[in-house]
């Protein structure tokens, strides 16, 4: 029988031994864990083509029975505070059992009290017929809801995490991970906040003693690491006496293992004529940029700087600044969409060929709202920076209608744009027509006043669950032959995806053996695979991954 393993990294496999996760049950007895939608794993079971798996909630005495074809399952619904009991049976072609194993028993925790006070989330509308179904993660709050504003999910307590630590950016990762910048430190955990990478923080890039990492962190389809930082420029700009030192953002991507592999300096775009052009109150110049946002798009990195006004696209091998968007007119050529937008947030880059960001606007001027703006990159025949759409945040008198920092956007499956207004401590959901089709105010109690006050948030993510891309394989010899089998691949997340098979020669380099079709969530294929002869390691594997995501299967071929 195969055996069967989960490694998020790939260098690992190139690197060490895959270890043999077989006979390994999730969540194993004792457990506590911290969210609500749990996926279910066991071993395979020889000549069982099915199973039914029973969950007995021990808090309220209920049984749930559920039935799969594959050795994982995502049950939802579980509820905080309970213990559980759960039992796999292994059933043939005629629903007779096979094999049982024996009853395992966990528990979900109680979410803790914020450090900082309850939080409640207040819902003002919420329309099923036109909302998303994603779920919605609070970095503020640390929390994951469903559409329902229930929470399904919350961090754990961190042992490097004291009250008053700072948390940002936190989001999901295509293989169900989260990452989040705290402390100026950069992070991936598991769901259940075990500390599974942290970004060196070394200075290597800065020349200071740290990267002080900032605002965004995002994992990359090669499974690298891009995060925002910053250094400190020291120039004499025009007129001045003395030289002035300022902070400006850098851009690092690390492989796994936390070596460099790209860097970009904000200082060797901001030449001294880019960093006089804004002036202070009392006139001397505004050299602060503030680089709060990136996104990727092929070679492509599109970067925010909220206090230039300024969204620019850097192309990626040449680190050259190809356009620039939004702001004051730079005097640069290819730039676009000038006076679009200002102290924006976020850069978004949705499907359409748009770019969406929140708005914050001068906050000064009493007849300037702060607002989402959509607007073109120029893909599909349009004008590069031409408005798409102005939403003021004014709509009501619920909220203030100015924002005076942070924020995001997040484009749904549905085509909504999921908009969080950042200091104002709301977030909602607009549909393509330009109606609100959910709405929600965040609030935390605060024991010194005795009342609910506002909490906003800076980043609001969004996921199709905790298990996005989650699969299982399966590897069955062909009877007589065992260099042929038949693998099968089930989709047991909530994407739709395709499946690459790669294996390894002798000199450890990956060979593509079959593209499986695209599957939606719970369906699976199955393809016979022939495996290459007298390229074979000793321990021969097969190494499956879900297209374009950094989520892998290994089969130990034994």
């Amino acid at each position: 029988m195969p055996s069967v393993c989960r490694s998020p990294f790939l260098f690992l496999f190139l690197l060490i031994p895959v270890l043999s996760a077989f006979g390994q049950f999730y969540p194993g007895n004792g457990q506590q864990l911290n969210f609500t939608s749990v996926c279910f794993e066991f071993p395979w079971i020889q000549k069982a083509v099915s199973y039914e798996i029973i969950v007995k909630d021990k808090t309220t005495g209920e049984n749930m029975l559920y039935h799969c074809r594959s050795n994982k399952l995502v049950i939802d619904d579980l509820t905080f505070g309970h213990r559980y009991a759960w039992k796999v049976t292994g059933l043939d072609g005629r629903n007779s059992a096979v094999k049982a194993f024996s009853e395992m028993r966990f528990s979900i925790e109680t979410p803790p009290t914020h450090p900082d006070g309850d939080v409640r989330f207040k819902e003002l509308k919420n329309d099923p017929w036109k909302s998303g179904s994603e779920l919605l993660i609070f970095d503020y709050a640390r929390v994951a809801t469903n559409h329902r504003s229930q929470p399904i999910w919350f961090m754990p307590e961190l042992s490097f995490m004291k009250k008053g630590s700072g948390l940002r950016d936190l989001k999901l990762t295509a293989e169900g991970t989260f990452l989040a910048i705290i402390d100026s430190n950069a992070y991936e955990l598991s769901r259940e906040g075990k500390v599974i990478w942290k970004a060196p923080n070394d200075g290597n890039v800065s020349g200071d003693a740290g990267e002080d990492y900032h605002h965004d962190i995002q994992k990359m389809p090669n499974g690298n690491y891009m995060i925002l930082g910053n250094e400190f420029e020291k120039r004499k700009l025009p007129g001045m006496i003395d030289s002035v030192r300022f902070q400006i953002g850098t851009i690092i991507e690390y492989a796994p293992d936390g070596r460099v592999v790209w860097e970009w300096h904000a200082a060797d775009f901001f030449t001294n004529e880019l960093l006089t052009l804004r002036l202070r109150e009392d006139g001397s110049y505004e050299t602060a940029t503030h680089m709060n946002a990136f996104n990727v798009s092929g070679n492509s990195i599109y970067c925010g700087f909220r206090d230039a006004s300024w969204i620019l696209k850097i192309d990626k091998p040449t680190k050259r600044v190809t356009e620039i968007y939004g702001g004051m007119d730079s005097g640069l050529p290819n730039h676009y969409g000038v006076g679009l937008f200002r102290y924006q947030h976020d850069v978004e880059l949705l499907r359409n060929g748009s770019i969406a960001v929140v708005n914050n606007d001068s906050i000064k001027d009493p007849n300037v709202f702060s607002s989402l703006v959509v607007f073109s990159r120029g893909e599909y025949g349009e004008e590069k920076g031409d408005l798409r759409l102005r939403f003021p945040f004014n709509f009501d008198s619920l909220a203030p209608g100015k924002t005076q920092k942070m924020g995001n956007v997040c484009e749904l499956q549905n085509g909504n744009l999921l908009v969080n207004m950042g200091s104002v401590n709301r977030v909602f959901e607009l549909t393509p027509n330009g109606e609100i089709a959910w709405d929600v105010l965040i609030e935390q109690w605060s024991e010194e006043s005795h009342m609910w006050r506002a909490l906003p948030h800076y980043r609001v993510a969004t996921s199709s669950s905790l298990y996005p891309n989650e699969f299982s394989v399966k590897w069955e010899s062909l009877p007589g032959d065992q260099k042929k089998g038949q693998l099968t691949v089930f989709n047991v997340g909530s994407e739709v995806n395709s499946y690459t098979v790669y294996t390894k020669d002798m000199n450890g380099k990956l060979k593509i053996l079959k593209h499986l079709p695209q599957l939606p969530p719970g369906e699976s294929a199955s393809a016979v695979i022939a495996l290459p002869g007298n390229q074979w390691e000793d321990q021969p594997q097969l190494l499956i991954q879900a297209n374009g995501k950094w989520v892998w299967e290994t089969i130990e071929l034994n």
